[in-house]
C-alpha cells in the first residue's frame, strides 16, 4: 500500500476521531427545579411545572425539570417539552416559526429514557440513523445524507460531536435541524446540524446528585449545584461534575469518562449581561476501529456480537478543553447585539490493531497497527444583531451578524521499523501483518520507525443576514443570505516528513447560498410552510491526475404543516422534502490502493417526516416520529454499488417513546415504553451483499416518586434483546446493536 494511501486514509481517519471527541463536560441535573426566566431578564424566576406536566389534582411529590430559559409569554411546561430553538435562525423562534424540520431531544425526554450519550439522544431523535464507523465512534445521518454541522450554544465548531459519543451531562438540550443548513453556519452539511445547548446558572439555588449503575458494568454518578452567588442575584454560577464507567459491547472494551463543567452570569447594568464557562473532560477507552468481519465474498464470519477481534494493548484518550464567553446588550427599540467567543482544545491519542482487509477462505486476513497523536486548536467569534424594523406600515424582523472560525490541527504519525517488522513478520512502515483471523497480535509494537508530523490550519469568515418580513398578518416571508470566504493550508513538518510531502492550500472567496421560506398561519394551531435551502462545502481530496476534486453542491425544497396545541404543550409537524447533492469525494475504485478520489455523480433524497412531541394529558407525554425515505442515484459517474446509500438510509423509520403517570393510590409509579423500528439496510462493494433485514427493538421504564426530593427509576433497553446489525461499514465490519441492558437511577435534588 502507498503512502499516499496512507496518508488519506489515515488523516481524513484522525480528523474524524480525534475531531469528534469534543464531548466537553459535565453535570445532568435530572431533578432541578424548572424555573422558567424570561429571554429580556435571564436572572428573573417564572412559576415551575412538576414533571413538566400541568399540576395533578392529586397532591403527589412529582419529579421537577432542571432549570431552562424561555419566554415570558410562553407556557412553562411547553418550554420545557418544546422549547424556543436557535438551531437554523440563531435567534429563539418556536418550532412553527422556522420553515424546516426541527426537533429537540428537552431534559424531559433525557431524564425520562436515562440517555447519558449523544448517541442515545440520536437513537431517539426523529429521522436521524446513527451509524457505526467502529464499535464505539458514531456518524450520523438524516435524510440520507451525512450529519456533520455541529453547534455549541448556536455557534459552529468543526468538531465531529458524533464520533467519540459525547457524554450528555453539561447539556440542557439537544436541537436537530433535519436537512441544510448553510445559511447561519457557514458551509453545511445536506443532512442537517445538530446544536447542543449547555446548561445555563440558574436564578434560584438548586443542588442535584445522582448515581447509578446497571448490566455491563455500567457505573457512575454526578452533582450539579447552581444558583445566585450574591444577595440581589446578579451574579449566578453552576458547577457540575461527572464521572462514568461501562463496559463496551464487545468482550475487553470498556469506556471511562471523568469531566467538570463551570459557568458564571453576571447583569453587570440592567441592559447587559455577560456569561462565561469552561470544562474538562477526560476520557479513555479500549475499543476496536471495526466490527465484526467478513469474508471475500461478504458472507459474515459466524461469531459472537461480543468477539473482539483488537489487540489487548489497543487505547485511545482525548483530554478536551473548553472556555467560552458572551456579552449580551440591550439596545432600545427591541433590539440585542451578541459577542460571543468559544476556544476548543482536544488532545487526542491512539494506539490500534484494527482489521484491515476482509477475510479469506482460509480465514487469513491482514491486521493493521497504529500510533498518531493530535492537538486540535480551534476558536470562534460571532457578533450578531437582531431586532425589529417598520416596512410599509408593517413590523418586521432582522438579524445580520459577522461570524470567524479558526483550526489549527497538529497530527503525528509513528510508523513501524525493524525491530517491529521482526516482530509482525512485515516489510515497510506500515505495520501490517496477515495472519490468522484468531491470532491477533499480543506485542506491541515500538513504532521505531518513521515519525511523520503535519499541520492542517483552516480559516473561515462569513457575512450573514437573514429578515422575516410580515406580508399579512398571517403570512410571513424568510429570506437569507450568507457569503462565507474560506481557506485551508496543509504543511508539512520540516523535520518530520520522511515521504517528502509539500506543501498546499485550497480556497474558496465569497461564496453566497442563499435561503427562502414562507410560513402561512391557518389559524392558532397550525401553519403551513414552504423552504429552499442550499449547501455548498469545499473539498481537500484530489484525484488521479492531481486536481482537487469539485466542491459539494446541493439543493433541499421542502414543504410542510406544523400543529401546535395546547399553548404549545404539544407540537406536531408532516413535511415533504426532496434533496439533492452532488461531487461527494469518495475513493476511486480504479485505483483501490492509491489514495485518489473522485467526485460522485447527482444524488437524490426524497420522502416524508411527521412527528409529535410533548403532552398529550398532563400525565402523559410522548416523542415521536415516523420517516419515509427514498434515495436515488441520478446520474452517478461511478458503479452505485461502491456508494452504499442502502447501507445508512432505511426507507422506513418508526421512533417512539412515551412516559404515563398513574392515577390514584398508584400515583407515585410511572411507566415509560418506547420502540425503534427500522426497515431492512444492505452494503455492496461489486463482489456481495450484506443484507440486515427489518428490525424492531422495545425499551421499558418504571419510575417512583420517593419524596419530593428523591425518585428512582429502572430502565430497561433492547427488552427481548433482539441481535441485528445496527450498522453495516462499506468495507464489510458489522456493528451490532447494543444487548439487552439494564440501568437503576437513583435521583436526589434540593
Amino acid at each position: 500500500m502507498t503512502h499516499r494511501k496512507i496518508r488519506r486514509l489515515r488523516t481524513n481517519a484522525g480528523r474524524r476521531y480525534l475531531s469528534t471527541a469534543s464531548a466537553l463536560a459535565a453535570g445532568i441535573a435530572l431533578t432541578a427545579t424548572v424555573h422558567a426566566q424570561s429571554s429580556d431578564a435571564p436572572g428573573t424566576p417564572a412559576q415551575s411545572a412538576p414533571s413538566g406536566a400541568a399540576a395533578s389534582s392529586q397532591d403527589v411529590p412529582v419529579p421537577t425539570l432542571p432549570t431552562v430559559t424561555v419566554n415570558a409569554n410562553r407556557d412553562t411546561v411547553a418550554d420545557a417539552v418544546n422549547p424556543t430553538t436557535t438551531v437554523g435562525s440563531k435567534i429563539p423562534l418556536s418550532q412553527r416559526e422556522i420553515p424546516q424540520s426541527v426537533t429537540v431531544i428537552p431534559q424531559e425526554q433525557i431524564q425520562q429514557q436515562s440517555m447519558r450519550t449523544l448517541d442515545d439522544a440520536m437513537t431517539y431523535a426523529p429521522g436521524v440513523t446513527v451509524f457505526h464507523g467502529d464499535s464505539d465512534r458514531s456518524n450520523y445521518y438524516a435524510r440520507g445524507f451525512p450529519i456533520d454541522t455541529w453547534l455549541l450554544d448556536g455557534m459552529p465548531t468543526t468538531q465531529n460531536l458524533a464520533s467519540i459519543a459525547p457524554s450528555l451531562v453539561m447539556y440542557d438540550r439537544v436541537e436537530v435541524l433535519n436537512g441544510p443548513d448553510g445559511l447561519l453556519n457557514g458551509f453545511g452539511s445536506p443532512g442537517g446540524s445538530i446544536n447542543l445547548v449547555r446548561k445555563r446558572a440558574p436564578s434560584t439555588f438548586s443542588a442535584n446528585a445522582e448515581i447509578y449503575g446497571g448490566t455491563s458494568s455500567h457505573l457512575g454518578g454526578d452533582v450539579d449545584i447552581g444558583g445566585p452567588i450574591n444577595a440581589a442575584g446578579t451574579l449566578r454560577g453552576r458547577v457540575v461534575a461527572s464521572d462514568s464507567y461501562q463496559d463496551l459491547l464487545q468482550d475487553s472494551t470498556w469506556k471511562r469518562d471523568k469531566s467538570v463543567y463551570g459557568t458564571l452570569e453576571a447583569d453587570i447594568a440592567r441592559d447587559t449581561t455577560v456569561r462565561v464557562g469552561a470544562s474538562y473532560e477526560r476520557i479513555d477507552q479500549k475499543a476496536s476501529w471495526n466490527g465484526d468481519p467478513v469474508y471475500d465474498n461478504y458472507a459474515p464470519v459466524p461469531v459472537s456480537r461480543s468477539t473482539y477481534f483488537g489487540a489487548p494493548w489497543n487505547h485511545d484518550s482525548s483530554d478536551i478543553t473548553t472556555a467560552f464567553a458572551g456579552i449580551e446588550q440591550k439596545l432600545g427599540g427591541g433590539w440585542k447585539a451578541n459577542l460571543d467567543f468559544n476556544y476548543l482544545e482536544n488532545r487526542y491519542s491512539l494506539l490500534n490493531e484494527t482489521l484491515l482487509t476482509n477475510v479469506s477462505s482460509d480465514n487469513q486476513v491482514t491486521f493493521s497497527s497504529d500510533k498518531f497523536n493530535f492537538d486540535d486548536k480551534q476558536e470562534s467569534v460571532n457578533l450578531m444583531a437582531n431586532g425589529p424594523f417598520t416596512l410599509f406600515g408593517r413590523q418586521h424582523q432582522l438579524t445580520v451578524g459577522a461570524s470567524y472560525e479558526r483550526e489549527s490541527l497538529t497530527q503525528t504519525n509513528y510508523y513501524c521499523g525493524a525491530s517491529d517488522n521482526a516482530l509482525l513478520g512485515s516489510s515497510g512502515n506500515f505495520c501490517e501483518f496477515t495472519g490468522s483471523l484468531y491470532s491477533n497480535l499480543s506485542a506491541e509494537p515500538a513504532f521505531d520507525g518513521p515519525v511523520y508530523g503535519r499541520n492542517t490550519l483552516t480559516n473561515q469568515y462569513g457575512l450573514y443576514g437573514n429578515a422575516r418580513f410580515s406580508l399579512a398578518d398571517p403570512l410571513t416571508l424568510v429570506l437569507g443570505l450568507r457569503a462565507t470566504w474560506w481557506n485551508e493550508t496543509y504543511t508539512p513538518d520540516a523535520a518530520e516528513n520522511p515521504f517528502g510531502d509539500t506543501n498546499s492550500h485550497s480556497s474558496v472567496t465569497g461564496k453566497v447560498t442563499p435561503y427562502a421560506g414562507l410560513i402561512y398561519d391557518l389559524n392558532d394551531q397550525y401553519s403551513l410552510y414552504a423552504s429552499y435551502t442550499s449547501i455548498f462545502v469545499p473539498q481537500t481530496e484530489t484525484d488521479a491526475s492531481g486536481n482537487i476534486i469539485k466542491p459539494i453542491e446541493g439543493e433541499q425544497y421542502e414543504v410542510g404543516v406544523k400543529g401546535d396545541y395546547m399553548n404549545g404543550r404539544l407540537n406536531t409537524s408532516l413535511a415533504v422534502f426532496q434533496l439533492t447533492e452532488k461531487n461527494r469525494g469518495m475513493s476511486d475504485p480504479r485505483y483501490p490502493d492509491e489514495g485518489f478520489y473522485i467526485a460522485t455523480g447527482k444524488a437524490r433524497s426524497r420522502g416524508v417526516e411527521t412527528t409529535a412531541t410533548g403532552y398529550i394529558t398532563s400525565d402523559w407525554s410522548v416523542f415521536a416520529g415516523y420517516t419515509y425515505t427514498d434515495t436515488y442515484y441520478m446520474d452517478a459517474s461511478v458503479n452505485p454499488d461502491y456508494i452504499g446509500f442502502s447501507a445508512i438510509s432505511p426507507k422506513h423509520l418508526l421512533k417512539l417513546w412515551t412516559d404515563y403517570r398513574l392515577p390514584g393510590e398508584l400515583h407515585r409509579f410511572s411507566l415509560g415504553g418506547g420502540t425503534y423500528v427500522s426497515s431492512g439496510i444492505s452494503a455492496t462493494d461489486g463482489i456481495g451483499t450484506v443484507r440486515q433485514g427489518g428490525y424492531a427493538t422495545v425499551d421499558l421504564r418504571l419510575g417512583y416518586q420517593i419524596n419530593k426530593n428523591l425518585s428512582a427509576s429502572i430502565n430497561v433497553t433492547n427488552l427481548f434483546d433482539r441481535q441485528y446489525y445496527e450498522s453495516i461499514a462499506s468495507t464489510g465490519s458489522l456493528f451490532y446493536g447494543d444487548r439487552r441492558e439494564v440501568l437503576f437511577t437513583l435521583r436526589a435534588s434540593l
